[in-house]
């Protein structure tokens, strides 16, 4: 397949690509800033290296660096830049990257790394020709970008994400929503998780353009959405509730919807979206996915509470030995956008052809897909199982508890009992919170044990550090 770059700049090469503050570049600037970096990075002889590490916030330096590795045929290595320097050279190691580039703001914090530059010192090194070195066309087989996973349950593992993967991604999501030659998604989550790169992929492919922000802010969004800058943004639930906080005027008429991953969101959020005219579209995607893979129009959101939708037209998914609807089990997935594998582990990530992606999930009688847990985070009580996430919505529902974990505890009796990890800033009475439970759930279901705290440990993607928890019991 033609390179996406140049395709795209011999088919609108006029047409905005970029913005940033009041900077914008059409699809011909942005090559010629992509070739630029490009000249830099064979001035040091980076084309020789077969992956490269790169680290920093959402800026056109990075977003130019990025693609200009992509042009080079150098697979990119995207490192959280809020992880700790230990977990920064565990995945430098385990990728076997030697070197790591990164934005000027993180040199303190790098100083001890070797075979590394900030972005300042690769623009201001030599030059030379890169024309010889720019791939002309992209070989869907070929890996582009690796990311690691959150590593809730371990040490994180490399997600190895191939073109044909992006590729499939980006037509499966325009089969569903088409976008337009005059949307502009706006991109305010981060480049290197899988959440942002996939826009900048859709940008070359759909010949988009994109509004990037260097890290969210509400105030600044809603202003872009009442000014028109923006007819497309990808949120999760903190950040369409934030966006809700500041709204205080209508969003402009060439608004078309928000994009949210991450979680479900409340019926109450959504019916205020919905009075407000904002379309929300809820799905459901994971980094070894390259994205979305199931998404839920708005129009089925409040009929369909809690559900994440049908799977996009070229994925197909079923629930592991279900024999019929309603039926819970392991979310299985086929399609030409799941990974084909991690990065240094030889096993084959898929079973008889389907990726098992360790949710537990059942499709309704209409073939809504309901997301229940994650497999390892099941409890099994006395013979029966317990979903977490059932006993923390309801939990959340309180208004005196902001956030709640429900996690496994070893019984002598019933093998395992649950136990809920409170955060709230009020003063709460347990026996009242198992009453209203009580209500509303099964008996073997209600929380044996309240465990107050003052935050949850979280992972740096904002994941629920399970295995830290149950280290408290």
């Amino acid at each position: 397949m033609d390179n996406w770059l140049q395709k795209r700049v011999s088919l609108t090469p006029n047409r905005m690509a970029l913005s940033y503050h009041t900077q914008s570049w059409n699809f011909a600037e942005l090559q010629k800033e992509v070739q630029l970096v490009s000249q830099h990075l064979v001035g040091l002889d980076v084309q020789k290296l077969k992956r490269v590490a790169i680290l920093g916030n959402n800026t056109p330096q990075l977003y130019f660096t990025i693609l200009a590795l992509q042009q080079l045929g150098i697979e990119i290595v995207f490192i959280n830049k809020n992880l700790a320097v230990p977990e920064i050279e565990y995945q430098l190691e385990d990728a076997d990257v030697k070197l790591l580039i990164y934005a000027d703001e993180f040199s303190a914090k790098l100083a001890g790394f070797n075979n590394s530059f900030s972005l300042s010192e690769l623009m201001n090194s030599k030059i030379k020709s890169a024309d010889k070195f720019i791939q002309a066309e992209f070989n869907l087989n070929d890996i582009t970008s690796i990311m690691y996973t959150s590593g809730t349950t371990g040490k994180p593992k490399g997600v190895m994400q191939s073109y044909r993967n992006h590729w499939s991604s980006a037509i499966g999501a325009d089969l569903n929503l088409p976008v337009t030659a005059k949307d502009v998604w706006i991109c305010a989550v981060p480049l290197f998780h899988i959440s942002g790169f996939s826009i900048m992929m859709r940008s070359l492919i759909y010949g988009m353009g994109i509004r990037l922000y260097e890290h969210f802010d509400a105030k600044l969004i809603n202003q872009d959405l009442v000014a028109g800058n923006g007819t497309i943004i990808s949120v999760v639930p903190y950040m369409l509730k934030k966006l809700l906080e500041v709204k205080n005027s209508d969003y402009n008429d060439n608004f078309s919807y928000m994009l949210l991953g991450g979680g479900a969101i409340d019926v109450p959020t959504l019916e205020t979206c919905r009075s407000a005219n904002i379309n929300v579209i809820q799905s459901y995607g994971m980094t070894e996915t390259a994205s979305q893979v199931v998404a839920l129009n708005f129009a089925d959101a409040i009929r369909k509470t809690g559900s994440v939708g049908k799977p996009l037209f070229p994925v197909s998914l079923k629930i592991k030995n279900a024999t019929e609807s309603n039926q819970i089990g392991e979310v299985m997935l086929q399609a030409d956008n799941i990974t084909p594998g991690y990065l240094n582990h030889h096993k084959s990530i898929t079973q008889d052809g389907w990726f098992a992606t360790g949710d537990l999930g059942y499709l309704d009688d209409d073939s809504f897909l309901y997301l229940k847990s994650r497999l390892s985070e099941l409890i099994i009580s006395g013979g029966e199982n317990i979903y977490p996430k059932e006993i923390e919505d309801e939990l959340i529902k309180l208004p005196e508890i902001a956030e709640a974990a429900v996690v496994g505890k070893s019984d002598s009796t019933w093998g395992s009992i649950p136990v809920a990890f409170l955060v709230t800033d009020s003063n709460v009475d347990f026996q009242s919170i198992t009453d209203y439970l009580t209500t509303k759930l099964a008996k073997y279901k209600i929380p044996k044990q309240f465990i107050l705290l003052d935050e949850l440990p979280k992972t740096h993607n904002g994941k629920i550090k399970r295995s830290n928890l149950q280290n408290k019991l």
